[in-house]
C-alpha cells in the first residue's frame, strides 16, 4: 500500500473516528502484515481523536460556566 493511501486513511480516521474503528477492526483480522499494521494504527488514531474530542468538549463546557461564578 502506497504511503499516500496510508496517510489518507489516517487522516480519515482522525476526522471520522467511526471509519477508523471499522477499518481497524476489519484489517486487524487480515493475514497481510501491512494491513494489520495500518488497521492497528487507524484504530489508535480513531481512539485518540475520540479522547481529544471529549477533552475539548469538557473544557469548553467548563469554560462556559465560569462567567456564572464571577461576581462584580
Amino acid at each position: 500500500m502506497p504511503g499516500s493511501q496510508r496517510a489518507l486513511l489516517y487522516i480519515l480516521s482522525f476526522i471520522i473516528p467511526v471509519v477508523g474503528i471499522i477499518l481497524g477492526i476489519v484489517w486487524m483480522n487480515d493475514q497481510d502484515i501491512e494491513k494489520k499494521t495500518v488497521g492497528k494504527t487507524c484504530l489508535i488514531v480513531s481512539i485518540v481523536s475520540i479522547v481529544l474530542s471529549c477533552i475539548c468538549w469538557f473544557a469548553a463546557s467548563a469554560l462556559s460556566i465560569i462567567p456564572a461564578f464571577m461576581t462584580y
